[in-house]
């Protein structure tokens, strides 16, 4: 039994994975939605800032439940 590979591991994900896809998450959240805000305030015209502001609460936000609902399975 000395030489079992799967000796000593888990299934549990590691610490730096889950902090990788927490990071990660956040990230493309911000990213993604403030540069779908950036877009709205062109076509839609609403004054400068707002929308990319919006966007990344709402990325921000939605990175949060995403994260959560990872977490909590």
């Amino acid at each position: 039994m000395a030489d079992d590979p799967h000796r000593g591991q888990s299934d549990e994900p590691s610490s730096e994975g889950v902090a990788g896809a927490v990071l990660g998450y956040l990230l493309a959240g911000i990213v993604v939605w403030g540069f779908l805000g950036w877009l709205a305030e062109g076509l839609l015209g609403v004054p400068t800032g707002l929308g990319i502001a919006t966007g990344m609460m709402l990325g921000a936000a939605g990175a949060i439940y995403l994260i959560m609902k990872r977490l909590s399975a």
